[in-house]
């Protein structure tokens, strides 16, 4: 049987994330895309579990997305366009999904 995060908490993180960024856009960028990598590593060390990859890359994608909506959206602070941002990543890179749990190795 594979697993996959469930649909209400995977929408429940979306939105929490989306009232954090959105309560927290005054803050510097760099102390932004910190601390959403830091949500990122967590969400992924926790769901990160055997078939849940699609869940994870799916969870990032929408992360990601979410983040360059309110960075353009901080007033005179300019706009990015997706190469501006794309280079603003490679400097503060945010980690990739990844699994860090193999149940299919632990022995019952």
């Amino acid at each position: 049987m594979k697993r996959k995060t469930v649909s209400k908490r995977f929408t429940a993180k979306i939105v929490g994330y989306k009232e954090w960024l959105k309560a927290s856009r005054t803050l510097p960028t760099k102390q932004i895309i910190k601390t959403t990598a830091a949500k990122l590593r967590g969400h992924f060390a926790y769901y990160g579990v055997t078939d849940n990859s699609k869940s994870l890359q799916s969870f990032a994608y929408w992360v990601t997305k979410t983040l360059y909506k309110w960075l353009n959206r901080r007033g005179k602070r300019g706009c990015y366009t997706w190469e501006k941002f794309t280079k603003l990543l490679k400097l503060y890179p945010l980690p990739n999904p990844r699994i860090t749990v193999n149940l299919l190795s632990i022995s019952r």
